[in-house]
């Protein structure tokens, strides 16, 4: 199988992603695991959104740059971790100063749930309670999913069919 790129890489992981929710939801399991699996899967979508914005970043600077620019941009974008707003806005501002104000106006929600989740990940990951439930989580995976969706199509949008 190729090796997938920008969107199509991004589109793969959510349908990777959404399996992984789909395994809890509906399922009899106690409402301690259920505290569990969305702690684990707030993790996960986390990941999902910070890796999303490298693929994304990195295609943009494949079709926009030179090879050296690519090189240079992939090296940057794997010094990234723990997502959140200030990231993402420093990220989408050194490409393009207009799109971090046009994403907050139409996406604030979605900008809101990226902060939170990432929020979240660095209190699990450091052992905290999170309070996080399911319900919630999968609130926040749709949000983050209409994110990512907007950065699709902001920095590795597909041509036009003919």
């Amino acid at each position: 199988m190729p090796r997938l790129y920008g969107a199509d890489e991004v589109h793969s992981q959510q349908q990777k992603l959404n399996t992984v929710f789909a395994l809890i939801d509906g399922s009899d399991v106690g409402s301690e695991a259920r505290s569990h699996y969305a702690r684990y899967l707030c993790i996960r979508l986390a990941g999902f959104a910070e890796q999303s914005l490298k693929d994304l970043v990195s295609a943009h600077a494949r079709n926009q740059s030179t090879a050296s620019v690519h090189r240079f941009v992939e090296g940057r974008m794997g010094k990234l971790w723990g997502i959140n707003q200030t990231k993402l806005k420093e990220t989408l501002d050194s490409l393009n100063p207009e799109w971090w104000s046009v994403l907050v106006e139409k996406h604030p929600e979605e900008v809101e749930a990226l902060q939170s989740v990432g929020k979240l990940r660095d209190n699990i990951s450091h052992g905290g309670n999170s309070g996080i439930g399911l319900a919630q989580v999968q609130q926040y995976r749709d949000a983050i999913f209409r994110l990512v969706a907007y950065l699709c199509e902001l920095l590795d949008p597909k041509p036009a069919s003919r």
